[in-house]
């Protein structure tokens, strides 16, 4: 039954704790990264932050990480840079903080990791870099003048190539027996086209001794390029939305659950009791409309949250707030889908999608629209649940 058929559900009445409670719904912060080392940071079923870590600690030297929007891509990197740190000098460069991305070059790529690397190195570890490093590095536009204590000094490095080659030879000297691994976060949002295939070439002329775990887009993750996008030999991790649906989703739930607690610090009992018990079908109703993407799922909370504030300034949504932050975010990704896409999403929901034109296939992965999932270890296309009501509509207009 759709939530907005439910809407005149009698009020739950608050316990004392959580009417005592004064949510703050901008807590959630859906569209705001973790950064390393959160105490809100909840672990998903999937463990991606910890899969990605073992497997460079293991010896794989290089990790693609792929997913839908919201699905965490930039926690998950944060939470394996922190994983890393005890036996790898871990760098996590979040280059959407910085750059434009649709017009990031190749040689701005190289010069922000350099910045990054030797930022960390000072700021983090209390490592000394050498005055002509510094210089460089500033005169790049790459790191501030007052993130060093050392006096500038030195001839800068021209090129970016070789400012990169500078910096991890000289980091490399100070970390000793570590390993570098460079986490870079952020170019998922380079447009498809030549200019993100020169960015990919750019970081795999980095020195096969660093280790890395680079985000990616969908676009480079399918079609020709994808057996070697950076390295070869490299693994592809792709983040999944959890499972949120009957029994074998509870998993799933319990983690959306508790990342709700995390964000607005509510403690076991706010979901335990008679009255808690009523909150939690209304957290688990918002978590099926999520199809198990942790930022949909905040969002509706978020927004069902600030309605509930509004209309009664109340501490708690009920199910008719929910209701309308579902109908939101269902014309959120209305607006998405362009004519051809109800017939091709119906052609290949429930496959693979290999017959799904690269580039529509590629537009509503990335959107969220089509999940990816495992079934028996078989990526699998689903619907979103949010978008689910606007292809019935478009297939019946049609």
């Amino acid at each position: 039954m759709r939530i907005q058929d439910r809407v005149r559900e009698p009020r739950v009445e608050l316990s004392p704790l959580l009417s005592a409670m004064n949510n703050d719904w901008k807590a959630l912060t859906p569209h705001r990264p973790l950064d390393p080392g959160s105490d809100v940071y909840v672990t998903p079923p999937s463990g991606g932050a910890r899969h990605i870590a073992d497997w460079i600690l293991a010896g794989g030297s290089t990790v693609l990480v792929g997913g839908p929007a919201g699905i965490g891509k930039s926690t998950e990197m944060a939470q394996a840079a922190t994983l890393l740190q005890a036996e790898r000098f871990a760098c996590l460069v979040p280059l959407d903080r910085w750059e434009n991305m649709r017009k990031l070059t190749p040689e701005q790529l190289l010069l922000r990791i350099a910045g990054r690397i030797a930022y960390v190195a000072t700021q983090s570890l209390r490592l000394p870099v050498s005055p002509e490093l510094r210089e460089s590095l500033i005169s790049a536009g790459v790191l501030k003048d007052d993130s060093m204590s050392v006096a500038p000094g030195g001839k800068a490095i021209p090129s970016a190539p070789a400012l990169i080659r500078h910096t991890l030879s000289e980091v490399n000297r100070l970390v000793e027996q570590r390993r570098i691994a460079l986490l870079i976060d952020g170019l998922e949002k380079v447009p498809p086209g030549a200019g993100a295939t020169d960015l990919f070439d750019a970081l795999g002329t980095l020195p096969e001794n660093v280790d890395l775990v680079v985000v990616v887009p969908w676009h480079a993750a399918f079609g020709p390029r994808a057996d070697a996008v950076l390295r070869a030999g490299e693994k592809f991790v792709a983040l999944h939305a959890v499972e949120v649906e009957g029994e074998p989703g509870e998993p799933g739930r319990q983690f959306l659950r508790d990342l709700l607690s995390a964000r607005l610090q509510l403690n076991a009992e706010a979901f335990e009791d008679a009255e808690g018990r009523a909150r939690r079908t209304l957290v688990n109703e918002a978590a099926q409309w999520s199809g198990g993407v942790p930022r949909t799922f905040l969002q509706l909370l978020a927004d069902a949250g600030t309605y509930a504030r509004l209309r009664r300034n109340a501490p708690w949504p009920e199910p008719s707030d929910l209701a309308d932050a579902v109908a939101d975010q269902e014309d959120s990704l209305r607006r998405v889908l362009l004519p051809g896409d109800t017939q091709a999403i119906l052609a290949v929901e429930g496959s693979d999608g290999r017959e799904l034109a690269l580039d529509r296939k590629v537009r509503l992965m990335a959107h969220g629209v089509l999940l990816e999932r495992l079934r028996d270890r078989r990526p699998v296309l689903e619907v979103h649940p949010l978008a689910r009501a606007a292809v019935k509509e478009m297939r019946r207009s049609a």
